[in-house]
């Protein structure tokens, strides 16, 4: 078994400027897990464990996929649930072709077996995931000051089917096969 998901990965200069983001916010909050900048993506999809006979069958299906590259934004920042109980500290995406990108892989990878999502695409970039909440109204306040902050934009040209392999010092991500859009 290998746990997978599909997603698109961020260009260096993007990582950059997502570290350059958490280093500026880093002061305003104590228990919080800052994402290691080279794991931030933007999921597709997330599995969980597949059996590695079924591995080969996802890639070629993947490929299947028709799609033309897109710009993505990666502007403003919030919170998953929200403020009042914070678990997960964000980066939004906006992109014209990503909800139709998501649903293709949706669609090709339920073909196979594989159950769709119940809950609707939210695309973000996980910064960070908070411990407590306690302390961390210094943080809800400067994320309000920066929630329409412009952080970077990329032309998204490809996807990838990712395995995720937890390790004691923190998930490594490994890509398994890489899609091309036109």
């Amino acid at each position: 078994m290998k746990r997978l998901f599909v997603a698109i990965g961020l260009p260096q200069d993007v990582q950059k400027k997502l570290l350059d983001f958490q280093r500026e916010l880093k002061s305003f909050a104590k228990n919080v897990k800052w994402a290691r900048v080279k794991n931030i993506h933007l999921t597709l999809k997330f599995f969980g464990n597949v059996e590695e006979e079924r591995i080969s069958g996802l890639a070629s299906a993947l490929h299947t996929i028709s799609a033309a590259s897109f710009p993505i934004h990666v502007k403003g920042c919030g919170f998953f649930p929200d403020s009042r109980r914070p678990n997960v500290f964000w980066a939004g995406v906006m992109g014209t072709g990503l909800s139709p990108l998501q649903q293709k892989v949706e669609d090709v990878t339920s073909q196979l077996g594989f159950e769709r999502e119940k809950r609707s695409f939210n695309p973000h970039l996980t910064l960070a995931r908070l411990r407590d909440s306690r302390g961390l109204q210094s943080l809800v306040q400067e994320a309000q000051r920066q929630k329409d902050v412009a952080l970077s934009e990329f032309v998204a040209s490809h996807f990838s089917l990712y395995e995720s392999i937890l390790r004691p010092q923190g998930a490594q991500y490994e890509v398994i096969e890489t899609v091309s859009l036109s």
